[in-house]
């Protein structure tokens, strides 16, 4: 699992990224040797408490983007896994997003495959045809979010009037969020006004 992080901390802005497993064990990571073993597993247990309250509080949530004065923490989650990323307050989200979805499926096979599963769990997931990733409604973020970095104004500003008059957050719209026409709709809508231009 090492080798499938080193590619991803050579994305501009990425000092360093670490895989962990829902329970908050540390099961990989590529930081600098200036970070911790020690620190490193505190923030994945500390990660696994903050994911599972936040989950129970808005259901599966796909990435998390987290924004302080001398850094930015980006939380994608996976199939049996979450992925941390620590990076410069000027990460490009949309390049990391790009960047990271090849790995994901790499990096989803690769936990799946170090841990042991029940037969019959085993044969289900085989059974079952794997999901087509990236609907409409994440594609629409996508051109939304490509949008609004050319737009020249705060993103953070543009993407909060948007998610108000969505009902709902950018963020929380991953390549595994199942598509819902009545939601697409509402996107649309929403960026359009608050962009002046047809989404």
């Amino acid at each position: 699992m090492q080798a499938l992080l080193a590619p991803l901390v050579t994305v501009p802005g990425v000092i360093g990224t670490m895989l962990c497993s829902p329970e908050g064990e540390l099961l990989a990571h590529a930081f600098p040797p200036t970070f911790e073993a020690g620190r490193l597993r505190d923030a994945a247990a500390a990660l696994a408490g903050r994911g599972r309250a936040l989950e129970a509080a808005l259901g599966k949530v796909g990435t998390v983007d987290l924004r302080y004065a001398g850094g930015r923490v980006v939380v994608k989650g996976m199939a049996g896994a979450r992925l941390l990323f620590f990076c410069a307050p000027s990460i490009n989200l949309e390049l990391l997003t790009m960047s990271v979805s090849g790995a994901v499926a790499q990096l989803e096979r690769a936990v799946r495959g170090a841990q042991p599963a029940a037969p019959a769990a085993t044969a289900a997931a085989e059974a079952a045809p794997a999901p087509v990733p990236g609907g409409r409604l994440w594609e629409t973020v996508q051109r939304v979010n490509a949008l609004i970095e050319r737009s020249g104004e705060e993103p953070f500003k543009l993407r909060g009037k948007i998610a108000l008059k969505a009902g709902f957050s950018l963020d929380l719209i991953d390549a595994d969020t199942p598509d819902d026409p009545a939601r697409l709709q509402k996107l649309r809508a929403a960026a359009s006004a608050v962009l002046g231009q047809p989404v």
